[in-house]
């Protein structure tokens, strides 16, 4: 038989990455590779919540969002909202601008002009996306530039088996063959390493140019290349999930309130409340964790409880000769900023625009680890930076956190910030900027100085131009459909 032109691809693995991967790769080489997926594993279980980003790979992929959202028992995401990091504190991490440039100076500066003056508003009361979520309010951004409107990002919260779900069925559409099996054994190429078969439980070889490993944290493909450890640095290792069917209307947010025992999380989904609690096992015991984890869920109908082992770092490389690990197979931290769905989909646009043919250049994998390194930092710096700047002293786990080094990448960050309100933007950005702002400032992490240029304006202009600012905002949110109201334009 003819091989295809882009040759074949063995997906191995299962959930959520292998058949976002396998989905991709069916639309990029539009049936120019033969691809398939060995099943192995558990399905996907849990809720995920998603950037923005996301929408515009779902756009490549050709999936409509409202039926997505139906198939998913999807429902919207405004951003984040930190409680409890600092007791008695709270700060949303809104997607979308924060208030608007003025005469081209970044408002963060004119609020810690005003700030510095003894104005104590929120930074939340001028990002439009938070305000609409604490008012339970939703709509999608505006193409009207006028619009205060225009200035609105959203995500997703999703059922992580059903999203899996979905993109089986359009992998399958797209060509992707698949089938079960369990991996037990890989075979090699003795002089380059290259991976030249996988052996199957049943006795099948599986046969590819390119071989990418979706096997989760176990890596089973690509597991012989060294780990970079993050225990150091962020101090959890473990994980427990319940949730709850609810009928409450719930925000357009995930919530992530710190606790003694850890951090624990909700995501809305439709007629169900996903939680639980990101922890260390050997400061706090599996049934406290249970306990800390269904704090604020209804106890009808409570799910048992799903523990999961977390390990923090990735691997140094994960483009290795034909292998490419996804997902948990390249690495993992802990989804304090929900961005683990992010780090699949940036390895598998990496991936597409990189792809390997077989005998080609390394400085693709050259490249791919390059980017993929810097993806992965930047993710960690901004977990590290919600323990570092943390104000509890009831845990062990926070003075773990708390004095914890600190990446030079993020020293530098924090100090620029800090001095005077610059934000340092490297590559490889996962987080936009209003992310760190939001951030840094919810934190505590407050400019000594402003940009002098917002200076220029007149102090008095300035309040009442910020004034009017948070005005329209409100306003605007109170015309708005609520979230459950919007949940039913798209049913």
């Amino acid at each position: 038989m003819t091989p295809p032109p882009l040759g074949r691809i063995a997906i191995i693995g299962g959930g959520v990455e292998a058949w976002m991967t396998a989905a991709g790769l069916a639309r990029a080489t539009g049936r120019q590779a033969q691809i398939r997926v060995v099943e192995t594993g558990p399905p996907a279980t849990g809720a995920l919540s998603t950037l923005p980003a996301l929408r515009s790979f779902h756009g490549l992929l050709g999936l409509d969002e409202a039926a997505l959202m139906k198939a998913t028992q999807a429902t919207f995401r405004l951003g984040t909202q930190f409680s409890g990091w600092t007791p008695g504190t709270q700060f949303c991490e809104a997607f979308g601008e924060i208030g608007a440039n003025l005469d081209g100076v970044g408002f963060h500066h004119y609020w810690t002009r005003l700030r510095q003056t003894g104005d104590q508003t929120p930074l939340d009361d001028y990002s439009l996306a938070a305000v609409m979520a604490r008012q339970g309010r939703f709509s999608g951004p505006s193409g009207d530039p006028r619009s205060p409107l225009s200035t609105l990002a959203y995500g997703l919260h999703l059922d992580a088996g059903l999203y899996a779900a979905a993109l089986r069925t359009l992998a399958l559409q797209g060509g992707v063959m698949a089938g079960p099996g369990e991996v037990a054994d890989v075979i090699r190429d003795g002089l380059t390493g290259d991976i030249q078969a996988v052996v199957l439980r049943d006795g099948e070889r599986v046969e590819a140019e390119l071989f990418i490993d979706c096997t989760g944290p176990a890596a089973l493909l690509i597991g012989e290349e060294p780990f970079e450890d993050w225990s150091a640095l962020l101090p959890a290792d473990r994980t427990v999930r319940v949730s709850a069917p609810t009928r409450r209307d719930s925000p357009p947010l995930t919530e992530i309130e710190a606790a003694a025992e850890g951090w624990r999380w909700r995501v809305p989904l439709r007629g169900r409340l996903d939680g639980g609690l990101t922890y260390r096992s050997d400061l706090t015991r599996d049934e406290v964790a249970v306990r800390a984890a269904a704090t604020g869920l209804p106890k009808e109908g409570l799910s048992p409880p799903e523990f999961r082992t977390l390990r923090n770092g990735r691997r140094q490389r994960a483009m290795v000769g034909n292998c490419v690990a996804i997902g948990g197979a390249a690495g993992m931290v802990e989804a304090l900023d929900t961005a683990e769905i992010h780090l699949i989909q940036s390895g598998i646009t990496r991936l597409i625009t990189l792809f390997p043919r077989p005998g080609g250049a390394p400085v693709a994998a050259q490249e791919y680890n390059r980017l993929g390194a810097e993806t992965f930092g930047r993710v960690r710096d901004m977990a590290i930076l919600h323990y570092r700047r943390a104000g509890r002293r009831d845990g062990a786990i926070w003075d773990l956190g708390r004095d914890a080094p600190v990446p030079d990448a993020l020293a530098y960050r924090i100090a620029q910030f800090e001095s005077r309100g610059r934000v340092v933007m490297y590559d490889e950005e996962i987080f936009l900027e209003p992310s760190w702002i939001a951030a840094l400032i919810g934190h505590g992490v407050l400019p000594r100085r402003h940009d002098p240029l917002a200076d220029r304006m007149p102090l008095e202009r300035l309040k009442a131009t910020t004034e009017r600012m948070r005005a329209i905002f409100s306003q605007t949110a109170e015309r708005l459909p609520t979230h459950a109201e919007a949940l039913a334009s798209r049913a």
